[in-house]
């Protein structure tokens, strides 16, 4: 018989933990005969019709504010009272929801307050296992006030002590975790996975659309697509740079740049004038037309600085650009050698250096042999990364 599970995200299903790991996750569970609900937070709460969505047997409930809006193409950060009063409404909210819902097992994504709480509160109130998620170092993130910092340290170090198990993706993570004492049997590996179906069926008519519209034919196509945050570790500020540098070798060549954040109008005026006409802004876009933008690309990038919080990560748009057999450049950072496998995937250039950056761009579209290798092998490495296979080890090693 099938467990019932509850989760517990700060994010949306269309925010990338939520797309990209917690939903696939959800989905995959019921198609084996559990049954899940998944309890969010969304960037934009008053904008929000439906509160409970299905999804492929998924039940969703939205059931607060996140801690940051998002509007459009921008990030708003609360700050102060109306914060403490998101955090403390969104806390309540998540809670009784979470009471409310038959559950054999709690399953808790990120060890944020406003979810963590939550989920720790429904682990005492009923009496049920809590496992938890960390795809993230979350305290570790530049945007957060000093005070924001020693809650977030606060939970990140301390919900392990409440969890049977505790799910990560990446080395940095888990060896986080052994230094402050906890058990090794405590973790179990599951790294970030794509959704086979997603990208296996792509709409070629959206895709030649997109390629009319943006006056992309004959050109050689960089595409990077994630958070326009400075702040974050992103460093698009130096992918402007080294795509200016490599522009002069590469007159072809065209910059996509997909998604939203705070930082959008700051590095739109940034660009150097002899590379403005050949760099496009894109913003967000539903999370469905990914697979279209990544058909157009020629090349993923994921371009970082050597700060502590790319440790953390195993990036979902490397595992969804190999899904889709585009090369990926970026940086020898956490576990990214690891995913390229050496880089058979793509290429690893210095992080945060702009003349290796655009190196990177000249090598691999300036040599279409190399890059239809690093294609068929990028499409071979994600083989393992399928959400079905991820899953299969889930039940196996935590959920039996």
């Amino acid at each position: 018989m099938g467990k019932r599970l509850t989760f517990f995200t700060h994010e949306s299903i269309e925010e990338p933990t939520g797309l990209g790991r917690s939903l696939p996750i959800a989905k995959e569970l019921v198609k084996r005969g559990h049954q899940v609900n998944i309890l969010a937070l969304h960037p934009d709460f008053p904008s929000v019709n439906e509160t409970h969505l299905l999804i492929d047997g998924v039940h969703v409930y939205y059931v607060g504010q996140k801690h940051v809006r998002k509007v459009g193409d921008q990030k708003f950060y609360f700050r102060g009272f109306k914060l403490l009063s998101v955090v403390i409404a969104s806390t309540w909210s998540m809670l009784v929801k979470g009471l409310a819902l038959k559950a054999d097992t709690l399953y808790c994504f990120k060890p944020q307050p406003i979810n963590g709480f939550a989920a720790l509160m429904t682990k005492f109130l009923k009496r049920k296992p809590l496992l938890l998620d960390c795809d993230d170092y979350e305290s570790g993130l530049n945007r957060l006030t000093n005070f924001q910092r020693h809650i977030f340290v606060l939970f990140e170090d301390n919900l392990p002590k409440f969890c049977e198990k505790v799910t990560y993706h990446s080395q940095f993570l888990k060896d986080r975790y052994l230094a402050l004492g906890y058990p090794e049997n405590k973790f179990i590996r599951i790294p970030n996975g794509m959704e086979a179906d997603r990208f296996a069926h792509v709409d070629e008519q959206k895709v030649n659309s997109l390629r009319q519209d943006l006056g992309l034919k004959d050109k050689k196509v960089i595409l990077y697509f994630g958070a326009i945050s400075l702040k974050s570790g992103h460093a698009i500020d130096i992918l402007l740079k080294a795509f200016a540098l490599a522009k002069q070798q590469l007159p072809e060549a065209t910059l996509l740049i997909v998604g939203g954040g705070e930082d959008i109008d700051t590095l739109k005026g940034s660009i150097s004038p002899e590379a403005k006409e050949a760099v496009r802004f894109i913003g967000r876009v539903p999370p469905g037309e990914i697979p279209a933008y990544l058909a157009l690309a020629d090349v993923s990038v994921d371009p970082i600085k050597d700060e502590i919080v790319n440790y953390g990560r195993f990036p979902l748009k490397i595992v969804e650009s190999l899904g889709m057999g585009v090369p990926v450049i970026t940086s020898d950072i956490g576990d990214r050698k690891l995913i390229l496998e050496e880089g058979r995937a793509g290429l690893l250039v210095k992080a945060g250096n702009v003349q290796d950056l655009a190196d990177g761009f000249i090598r691999i579209l300036k040599d279409d042999a190399k890059r239809e290798l690093l294609s068929s092998q990028a499409k071979a490495i994600s083989q393992k990364y399928h959400w079905s296979l991820l899953t299969d080890k889930l039940v196996r090693t935590v959920l039996n």
